[in-house]
């Protein structure tokens, strides 16, 4: 939703500077034409003779007017092809290119006429000197002349009616703005939730119309595809976590009977020693086997969600006592050292959660230490409240967990194994360090909602567990 919001105001924001730059462009283009005709050939408001007044007083030394080349070039630099002076009486007292269909004599009435209007159709401009009445005149059909009259109380008005205009176009603008921009949010709302459904893995179905048909006919197909691949991908799961039960299933019978067989000539008299020793070999190689058989099938249901646990209150303290208890019972070595560390604070701290998993995620890292350290070496189980629950952290001083099983171990989604399927499948696990021991405790963590970490180069596993699984 976010993101819609985002698409729709960058929408309304280049929609604004779209009618911003319009109109600048339309301002500078009518600036342009406005000072092309007014500087240009011909002028689209043409001068007049004002300064006239000045240049006639320093040119005509005497009470008549006199012609002179200065005069002349004012004139024609304004495209006036003649000039005439009258006197008060309306007579005409000097004249230059005066046209032949031009009187010498203007009445009252004929000046007023022709100060406002035309004069026989040419367009002139009327100056009052010392010298007379100047009228300067052009070619027919040179200039346009309209006498426009508006009453002063609208000028007055007049910035209060543009300040109307200018808000009512700014008005209409934003309404624009909003009707496109919400247009443009609404097609792309149902493309959004469908990106969101797919990206949380959820079949979706778009209406395929509108101008977003194409790409919500994408997202459709796409959803099918995810769909198909999805229900392979749980039929492929389900199949081999069915498959791996029953082999432990039925391996774990003539499993047992090796075993008992095993026991029964290690402690034959009829025996020699060696071949009683070679009975205890088969003996204790088969309990690895059974062993690893369990963490197969642990492992492949956690991975799965297939592992319901069995959620009750039970005492942390309690529980890393007890084992720190068996692990020095078993007499793993004189070489071995197990230092627990349980701060008081977690004495009668109680957490829920399944007691036999997290006892199976701790001895795990415990027969790590011992198994893969056979000179010896110092075990630290320490345990702390933190945050709402239980901090467990196993350390030991040997030569810790490798930076390849590391590497391995976190690249693993929480669900289990990335998808990799078939030849790919077979190279990487062919590439990948013996995890199945460190892979049963981070699923275990995180079954339970909690944080796994490796710390310390190597040499620390640290599991934290909430207070109760929700």
């Amino acid at each position: 939703m976010k993101d819609l919001l985002k698409i729709y105001s960058r929408y309304i924001g280049i929609t604004w500077i779209i009618v911003v730059f319009l109109v600048i462009v339309n301002l500078s283009g009518l600036m342009v034409f406005g000072i092309y005709h007014m500087t240009g050939n011909f002028n689209m408001f043409p001068r007049g003779i004002l300064g006239m007044e000045a240049l006639v007083e320093e040119e005509s030394a005497g009470e008549s007017f006199v012609m002179t080349e200065k005069i002349e070039e004012y004139l024609r630099g304004r495209d006036f092809i003649f000039l005439m002076v009258l006197d008060d009486q309306g007579d005409v007292v000097y004249s230059w290119n005066k046209p032949k269909e031009l009187k010498e004599h203007y009445t009252l009435g004929e000046v007023a006429a022709f100060t406002r209007w035309y004069l026989e159709d040419y367009p002139v401009k009327v100056l009052r000197t010392k010298k007379g009445l100047l009228v300067a005149g052009r070619e027919k059909n040179s200039v346009w002349k309209y006498s426009v009259e508006i009453a002063e109380n609208s000028m007055k008005d007049a910035i209060a009616y543009m300040q109307i205009f200018v808000a009512l176009n700014f008005a209409v603008m934003l309404l624009v703005a909003f009707f496109l921009g919400y247009r443009y949010y609404k097609s792309l709302r149902p493309l959004s939730e469908g990106i969101g459904a797919l990206s949380e893995n959820r079949k979706t179905h778009l209406a395929e119309k509108g101008a977003a048909s194409s790409l919500a006919a994408q997202i459709n197909r796409t959803s099918d595809v995810l769909e198909s691949q999805r229900n392979a991908l749980e039929k492929r799961d389900t199949a081999r976590t069915e498959w791996i039960a029953g082999v432990s299933h039925d391996i774990r019978t003539p499993l047992s009977m090796i075993m008992g067989y095993a026991d029964e000539l290690e402690r034959s008299v009829y025996l020699d020693e060696e071949e009683r020793a070679k009975a205890a070999v088969i003996r204790s190689q088969s309990l690895k086997i059974r062993q690893l058989i369990e963490d197969l099938n642990l492992t492949s249901k956690l991975e799965y969600h297939m592992q319901p646990l069995r959620v009750h209150a039970f005492y942390p303290a309690s529980l890393l006592r007890q084992l720190a208890a068996e692990v020095i019972n078993e007499e793993p070595g004189e070489q071995y050292e197990l230092i627990p560390d349980i701060e008081p604070e977690l004495e009668g701290f109680e957490i829920k959660g399944d007691e036999r998993l997290i006892s199976r995620a701790v001895r795990n890292l415990l027969n790590n230490s011992i198994r893969h350290n056979p000179a010896g070496c110092r075990i630290y189980l320490t345990a702390r409240r933190k945050e709402e629950g239980v901090l467990i952290r196993v350390k030991d001083d040997g030569k810790g967990i490798g930076d390849e099983i590391v590497r391995c171990l976190m690249e693993e989604k929480e669900g289990g194994e990335e998808s990799l399927s078939g030849g790919a499948f077979r190279k990487r696990e062919k590439e990948k360090p013996h995890i199945m021991g460190l892979r049963i405790v981070k699923q275990i963590v995180l079954a339970h909602k909690g944080v796994f970490e490796i710390q310390e180069e190597g040499y620390c596993v640290s599991m934290w567990f909430p207070s109760s699984v929700s």
